[in-house]
């Protein structure tokens, strides 16, 4: 509710209630009605309440979000190398679960050595795929076209668009690949 959202807010800010009625004009009774939902306040004290709280009017009306935000650290990411690739794919995602996977992304970074092939075989998922290259350049073979992608570029190609993806140059290349929904 409102009034939870503006305690939650006003506390992380370490006002009080008496502080907060005085900078908006109100006294500290209306302010902890609000804050219990006892009462509605108006459109004027809710823009005099975001002011002084230093947030979007917009913010006081955001509900909590389902999803919990997971952070994941450089050392605990999921790496996985398929049968079929002759790289390995650094999550930088969460990895779903199957039932999952249509929902959500996933993202990973890889590293391929000169002269080498991603995959064994031709790629094709019910993804969009968008790969940018970090270091170094890539051709991505889609159909009978051959892109090349340098440092600083990406490629974006479409779902079920077989294509395959080589390292034609001397140097290793990295890139960060983006599936829209997730297929791992």
């Amino acid at each position: 509710m409102i009034g939870e959202k503006i305690r939650s807010i006003r506390k992380s800010k370490n006002l009080t209630i008496v502080e907060l009625s005085e900078q908006i004009d109100v006294t500290s009774g209306y302010i902890s009605q609000i804050e219990r939902d006892l009462i509605s306040p108006s459109l004027s004290v809710l823009k005099r309440l975001s002011e002084a709280l230093e947030v979007p009017l917009s913010a006081l009306f955001l509900e909590e979000a389902d999803e919990k935000v997971v952070r994941i650290q450089e050392g605990e990411r999921t790496k996985v190398k398929p049968g079929n690739a002759n790289v390995e794919f650094e999550f930088i995602t969460p990895v779903l679960e199957k039932s999952d996977r249509n929902l959500g992304l996933e993202a990973f970074l890889f590293k391929v050595n000169p002269k080498t092939w991603v995959s064994k075989s031709t790629v094709v998922h019910n993804a969009k795929e968008c790969i940018y290259v970090i270091k170094g350049k890539l051709d991505c073979h889609v159909g009978d076209k051959v892109y090349t992608v340098s440092k600083g570029d990406s490629i974006c190609v479409p779902e079920n668009n077989g294509h395959m993806i080589f390292n034609s140059y001397d140097e290793e290349t990295e890139a960060l690949c983006i599936l829209s929904p997730a297929v791992h």
